[in-house]
């Protein structure tokens, strides 16, 4: 795979879309600041093989990501850029490499739109600027499966091994599953095509790179480790919500249509041509690759809008491959053009709408809405003239004003909502009596750890439901990090979220004075006389 200066102008690009104002926002609460202090206490502890968290062991993922924060760390020092730089560098590399990985399938065209489409759809942008393991879960996949299709199998099952290290069964399970299906669908499931896949070496390899750790975590830690990372996060987290009321079947058709934004407008003709690309070998695997991935985590019964994130670049193919059929043929269906002027339009309204407001006042807000209405009016008027080539950088200016807007005129609205680390700065400026424990919401709790070092003890859950949730995840020998307790002592500070307290029994009020308030936050005392 030959580099030109497509791949370097997407690289850049991608640089300058997920880098700008990254460090502008703390970590969002409750998942980036976990990932952030995990890795920041295998530095301090010296220990890269058994992830811990508030100075326990966690079993919660395997530790590829965890490694390379950790290395991040280590050069930039500890902060929240440098926390989120591997996603950032990660996902700049994925469209590159499917762009190159792409153009001898579906033609140089297609495939530079398709990558140009996955480094923009919103979904890509949101996870390569945080903290989390799926951008990475995304390469390692998208290299996995694009390597089976090229039958380039040392890269696929190298990836495979690696895909293993970042999340688990999932790195074999679902390379396995789709290439099988697409092999049934296409007829190609024979002994001598299966024997093709070269699985009899290639299974071995893959294992070889992420089996150690897992073998080592068995050995050192036993039915912990087993019980809660193969039990809980991953059998028990599919068949089970882990946040009751949150899962629905309609979710993931509402990320789709979001995450795929500005694009969105493509999917009607993605939709009509799927039965036309099931009758050739690639296509058919891109769309059996797209839509694996949203059934098996609709679904699911533990449902977050970053699962489907492996979805996008294949469907990037598809709608790269949609835009060129229409070009080259001089067809471009109305639906396009009002689909996209629909998704457009409707994005800038949920902006309009949004109940939080920039720095600046209204006036910014109604800027940025009044730049991203005239970019969709543009944007289709090129369409509608068959100039794709400016409806491609209408596209990218609209997406890179949209990201400085978002990420800079609503930082300090963002932060104040979904982040902790002024509440963890207030906590550690504040005068406490070191005889008396403090009790940290487990909402924030992961902040306080990153940003101020200050651990605390898991605050109990007064909640019924949650308290019954910990009991049988306790009855299955699921260890799960600050759940050692569930009631709190005669004396206690008490770091806890608004919206919780409100909800707490009358009898777990009684006794506590309000200390102070911060955005979200309450520090309470609870004293006895």
């Amino acid at each position: 795979m030959k580099l030109n200066k497509n791949c370097i102008f997407l690289f850049l690009f991608c640089i300058v879309l997920y880098g700008a104002f990254l460090g502008t926002i703390p970590l969002l609460d409750p998942d980036e600041p976990v990932y952030g202090e995990t890795a920041k206490e295998m530095i301090a502890t010296g220990d890269f093989l058994s992830p811990r968290i508030y100075g326990e062991f966690w079993y919660d993922k395997p530790p590829l990501f965890y490694w390379l924060e950790a290395l991040s760390f280590s050069l930039f020092g500890v902060s929240t850029w440098a926390a989120r730089f591997p996603s950032l560098f990660l996902g700049a590399l994925t469209p590159v490499y499917l762009y190159l990985s792409s153009r001898k399938l579906i033609g140089g065209k297609a495939a530079l739109r398709g990558a140009f489409i996955c480094a923009t759809s919103l979904e890509i942008i949101v996870l390569a600027r945080s903290s989390v393991t799926d951008t990475l879960l995304t390469l390692t996949l998208t290299i996995t499966l694009m390597s089976f299709l090229r039958k380039e199998y040392i890269a696929a099952y190298i990836f495979c091994g690696l895909a293993l290290l970042t999340k688990g069964p999932v790195g074999f399970g679902f390379p396995a599953l789709i290439v099988g299906i697409w092999m049934v669908l296409t007829k190609q499931f024979h002994v001598k095509e299966i024997l093709g896949l070269k699985w009899y070496w290639g299974i071995p390899l893959a294992c070889l790179i992420g089996l150690p750790w897992y073998i080592a975590m068995g050995h050192i830690h036993g039915s912990a480790f087993i019980d809660t990372f193969l039990g809980y996060h991953n059998v028990t987290r599919f068949v089970s919500p882990e946040h009751a009321g949150q899962n629905h079947y309609w979710l993931y058709i509402v990320v789709l249509l979001a995450g795929f934004y500005p694009w969105s407008g493509t999917l009607p003709g993605i939709f009509r041509r799927t039965k036309k690309w099931l009758k050739d070998r690639t296509s058919a695997f891109f769309l059996v690759w797209t839509l694996f991935i949203f059934i098996f985590f609709s679904l699911s019964s533990t449902q977050l809008f970053s699962y489907v994130l492996p979805m996008f670049p294949p469907l990037s193919l598809l709608a790269g491959m949609y835009l060129t059929d229409c070009e080259e043929s001089g067809h471009i269906s109305k639906t396009l053009i009002f689909s996209h002027l629909f998704f457009s339009l409707l994005t800038a309204g949920a902006i309009a709408l949004a109940p939080i407001n920039p720095d600046g006042g209204p006036i910014i807000r109604w800027l940025i809405v009044f730049f991203m209405v005239l970019a969709a009016v543009l944007a289709a008027l090129g369409l509608k003239r068959g100039r794709f080539r400016a409806f491609m950088m209408t596209q990218a200016l609209l997406i890179l004003v949209f990201v400085l807007s978002i990420w800079g005129a609503f930082a300090s609205a963002v932060s104040s909502l979904f982040t902790s680390a002024a509440i963890a700065e207030k906590l550690a400026s504040t005068d406490r009596d070191p005889s008396i424990p403090l009790y940290v919401d487990t909402f924030y709790r992961p902040s306080t750890a990153f940003y101020t070092d200050i651990y605390g003890k898991a605050l109990p859950e007064f909640d019924r439901r949650k308290q019954e949730t910990d009991e049988k995840n306790e009855e299955k020998g699921v260890l799960l990090p600050g759940k050692e307790t569930s009631r709190l002592p005669e004396n206690a500070y008490i770091l806890v979220q608004k919206k919780v307290f409100k909800n707490w029994p009358e009898e777990q009020k009684s006794g506590l004075t309000v200390l102070w308030e911060k955005d979200t936050a309450l520090l309470l005392l609870k004293k006895e006389d």
